[in-house]
């Protein structure tokens, strides 16, 4: 998948240079010299999950080994995957004013002038790539799962940035211990988490590589993969008519009171089916399904979607606890980032666990209420309360149920024809 970058994302950008600005190649190496800085440097892990997951679908089906055309195709979701990450991440930056990304300084730090207009360059380009490499039928498909994911993390980025304010607005009006404990619970921050982390980085990988694995929504049993645009066909990929996937797009954010791990122990928390509602409450990938599918397939096929959809948010939600973990006990020299969420008054995992587990005002306060030593003060409360020990109990409980429910995807997938 790496070695795949020149070939789908510097050509397209090439192409695009010569189709839309033609004359204005001046401007080419910059824009690829920002791109490479923002784009690579990470594990790349949403676009290598796009592209194996695919491919293990595939192969789970009896279907035989794609053709090269139709792995550059699923290439490029990969790609295009990465690149909205890196827009997400460049944004996300400028927002908490951060210093570091990947081990070295965040892009608006290095080009803080065109920053704000790359993250929407970025945006629009990883749409670019859809629909130069795509078929048309795989493309309206594709794009709409991008599409809903992407106003769901706007609005994830939204809340969090609306808690940010909350907790800031607490150093000059203190409205009591029982509304702060109400406010910045943590069902506030698994709403936060769902939307702004655990939709984009393991939903949308999974649920782009189920649409791509069924033919992106095409009522034929053959996928015409031609490029208008280099004057050139495709060899014809034939792909087996399959029960269309219902898309998981829409799925409900997680609900108050939900279990995560040892978050169980709060009590009153929302069963599984409740915190991740039926499939058949939600759009399909496309808006046509095959017809003729047998039942029992159909059965299947639902319960190994419900299953990816609920292993998908629990492992953003673990995703993003443990980078809360990391951003205040991890080595910036493994991480490759500073962290700021204390000193940025973030609703972090570790804030929201400290705020249901204290029951002293004063340490309530302390969280916070700004002081000299505020930072340090945080870290000594997150210590008297244990949060590194409530972190590997959580991370034992949510890894034992994550493989639990991988293997219930196993023997669901082992049903489908």
């Amino acid at each position: 998948f790496h070695q795949s970058y020149d070939k789908i994302v510097e050509i397209s950008l090439e192409s695009y240079y010569e189709e839309e600005l033609p004359g204005l190649h001046s401007f080419l190496d910059r824009d690829k010299k920002m791109m490479q800085y923002t784009i690579k440097g990470g594990q790349c892990f949403r676009g290598v999950l796009v592209f194996a997951a695919t491919l293990e679908l595939i192969e789970r089906r009896g279907e035989g080994a794609p053709s090269s055309e139709r792995i550059q195709q699923i290439m490029s979701v990969g790609w295009a995957l990465e690149i909205l990450q890196a827009a997400f991440l460049v944004a996300d930056d400028i927002m908490d004013e951060s210093h570091t990304r990947r081990g070295k300084a965040c892009w608006h730090k290095v080009d803080r002038v065109h920053a704000y207009n790359d993250v929407f360059k970025l945006e629009h380009f990883a749409f670019y790539i859809l629909k130069r490499h795509l078929s048309q039928k795989d493309f309206v498909s594709i794009q709409d799962i991008f599409r809903g994911v992407i106003l769901k993390t706007a609005f994830g980025q939204g809340l969090d940035l609306e808690y940010s304010s909350l907790i800031k607005q607490l150093a000059v009006e203190w409205p009591g211990e029982e509304a702060v404990r109400m406010r910045l619970s943590m069902p506030a921050y698994d709403n936060i988490v769902a939307h702004k982390t655990s939709f984009y980085t393991f939903h949308l990988p999974l649920a782009a590589a189920l649409c791509l694995a069924n033919g992106g929504g095409d009522e034929d049993s053959n996928v015409s993969a031609n490029d208008d645009r280099e004057g050139e066909t495709s060899s014809r990929i034939t792909i087996k008519k399959k029960e269309k996937v219902k898309s998981s797009d829409d799925f409900s954010a997680c609900d108050d009171g939900k279990d995560r791990g040892v978050l169980e122990q709060r009590g009153g928390g929302a069963s599984d089916e409740e915190r991740y509602p039926s499939s058949s409450s939600s759009p399909s990938f496309s808006s046509r399904r095959s017809r003729g599918s047998a039942s029992s397939s159909s059965s299947s096929s639902s319960t190994g979607e419900e299953l990816a959809k609920k292993i998908g948010l629990e492992l953003g939600q673990y995703f993003q606890v443990q980078d809360d973990f990391l951003d205040v006990y991890g080595d910036p020299k493994k991480t490759g980032k500073i962290g700021t969420d204390i000193e940025q008054r973030k609703l972090t995992w570790l804030m929201a666990k400290a705020v249901e587990k204290t029951t002293d005002e004063k340490d309530l306060r302390t969280l916070f209420q700004p002081s000299k030593r505020y930072v340090e003060k945080v870290r000594e409360v997150f210590s008297r309360l244990s949060l590194r020990d409530c972190y590997l109990e959580y991370e034992a409980s949510v890894c034992a149920k994550i493989k639990s429910w991988v293997r219930q995807v196993g023997s669901s997938c082992s049903c489908i024809e």
